[in-house]
């Protein structure tokens, strides 16, 4: 039997109901659910297909369930069939606020099945394609279900090039996997060749298993092949799993300390971290660190932005002196702040960029055709 609008509304009104105390003894079952209704099935509203309807409808068919306990959730839908849960959560995306959302949807997805989870991504999805955003708790909860249901399979759900997924979702699913079998989790962890968002996942059941020793994290990422991604992202929980360690864990003193090794892994998370903080020490261990091994500056943009905000001419100036080789940096750092520059005083910028090499590439991100004037 399918689960009308009237039905949600039925069973809302006995959990707010039961959350007063005035809820009978009598257990919840997807009959006595119905038999609430007061009319016959043949008189119900015609369902449309699951996540496209009217808003306003289901929106009105929510109002008392806003008020549901995520316990009760979860505990009625345990006792639905597979496609009242479908219809039930298909209603509650409808909701506007993300906390109705996450009291109304959350519990219920802990109860998901394995047949029921790809469905129940692809209702939420079609729900927010339609200009009705999940909050992301709402999605957490469905990344973690699935991940302790079906782990690999929501990751290759994911796609090499998930544009609308995040490595924050691809960590959520690693951490239902963590629930239900760790072992086989790590195990997969340590396999090469991943994509972006699977390296993200994989990089979480590493650095879980140091369980916060960041010896035994370090003697991980020396295992890992330099230029997998995980390996990076173990770096960025090596940063922060030493931040939490101590009050004058600075990003510039971790890098000191880390192993010798994992330096060229380590400079561009350094430096990103440095950005954040006061932009002069950032500029200066930049500067002093340009020609270490593993300089990346694609990972400044944060601080470079923040530089030329604060003084655009001295920023063109400055990161045009840092060493640069097309081999190993994609970009130039004088080719960011230059184009700032030009849009805060474009006559000075282009005044100075004149005297420039007309092959600098920093002069090329403001005069694309060599030898314009």
């Amino acid at each position: 039997m399918k689960l009308s609008t009237a039905l949600v509304l039925t069973v809302c009104a006995g959990a707010a109901a039961y959350l007063a105390g005035q809820w009978s003894q009598r257990e919840t079952s997807p009959a006595s659910v119905a038999a609430e209704i007061g009319r016959p099935a043949s008189n119900a509203r015609p369902r449309q297909p699951r996540g496209s309807r009217d808003p306003v409808t289901a929106v009105r068919a929510l109002g008392k369930y806003a008020s549901c306990s995520r316990e009760y959730s979860a505990g009625n839908a345990a006792r639905l069939t597979s496609e009242q849960r479908l219809e039930l959560l298909a209603n509650g995306a409808w909701a506007d606020d993300y906390g109705n959302q996450e009291a109304m949807l959350c519990g219920l997805i802990t109860v998901l099945t394995r047949e029921e989870i790809h469905e129940a991504a692809d209702i939420l999805g079609s729900i927010q394609h339609q200009g009705n955003w999940q909050g992301p708790e709402v999605w957490k909860s469905l990344w973690q279900q699935w991940g302790r249901l079906d782990p690999e399979g929501c990751l290759k759900f994911f796609g090499p090039d998930a544009v609308s997924k995040t490595p924050v979702d691809a960590r959520n699913v690693m951490t239902g996997w963590l629930e239900t079998d760790a072992d086989a989790a790590l195990a997969w962890a340590w396999k090469p060749g991943k994509s972006s968002l699977e390296s993200a996942a994989a990089a979480l059941a590493i650095s879980r298993n140091a369980n916060g020793d960041l010896k035994q994290l370090e003697s991980a990422m020396l295992k890992l092949p330099a230029g997998e991604g995980t390996a990076k992202v173990c770096m960025e929980d090596y940063f922060d799993l030493a931040t939490l360690s101590g009050e004058d864990e600075t990003p510039a003193a971790i890098y000191e300390s880390i192993n010798p090794e994992l330096r060229p892994a380590a400079w561009s998370v350094t430096a990103k971290r440095l950005g954040y903080g006061d932009l002069d020490t950032a500029r200066e261990w930049v500067t002093r660190h340009a020609h270490d091994p593993g300089r990346n500056y694609s990972g400044l943009t944060d601080l470079l932005q923040s530089l030329s905000h604060v003084d655009p001419a001295g920023t063109v100036r400055w990161a045009a002196q840092l060493p640069y080789s097309a081999a190993s940096d994609p970009i130039h750092p004088a080719s960011l702040p230059v184009e700032r520059w030009a849009e805060r005083d474009p006559e000075a910028a282009l005044a100075w960029l004149k005297t420039q090499a007309p092959d600098a590439p920093w002069r090329l991100r403001v005069f694309p055709v060599r030898g314009n004037r």
